[in-house]
């Protein structure tokens, strides 16, 4: 999962999700639940079980406010997953999935950064 300086990618379509090395990003194993994720999904937290679901702006059981990126696929549509998660950090505006621009600010203010 590390390329070239550490620049994270995604070994299954290695498209680069984290922009720059030098900030970043700090990496932690979480529960990932409710759905098949790829690469580069912008997650929240659900506030009943802290487990990271995908971010949902129109939500409301806390995944209505993105907390982390996915590093890696994880399919947790049968059953929860642990996976690769970033937080603070840069990453490549690009590869997101789910980003929207209200999320990107949140986003910012938890020190997770676009390029």
């Amino acid at each position: 999962m590390a390329g070239t300086l550490g620049i994270i990618e995604n070994t299954q379509t290695h498209k680069t999700l984290v922009a720059d090395s030098n900030y970043g990003p700090v990496l932690i194993k979480q529960t990932i639940t409710a759905g098949n994720y790829a690469a580069g999904q912008v997650l929240g937290r659900l506030t009943a079980s802290g487990k990271l679901t995908a971010y949902d702006a129109l939500a409301a059981n806390g995944s209505e406010l993105p907390v982390a990126i996915l590093l890696q696929d994880a399919d947790a549509s049968i059953a929860d997953q642990s996976a690769l998660v970033g937080f603070a950090g840069v990453y490549v505006e690009l590869n997101m999935i789910g980003l929207s621009a209200a999320g990107k600010l949140d986003l910012e203010a938890r020190g997770i950064y676009f390029k």
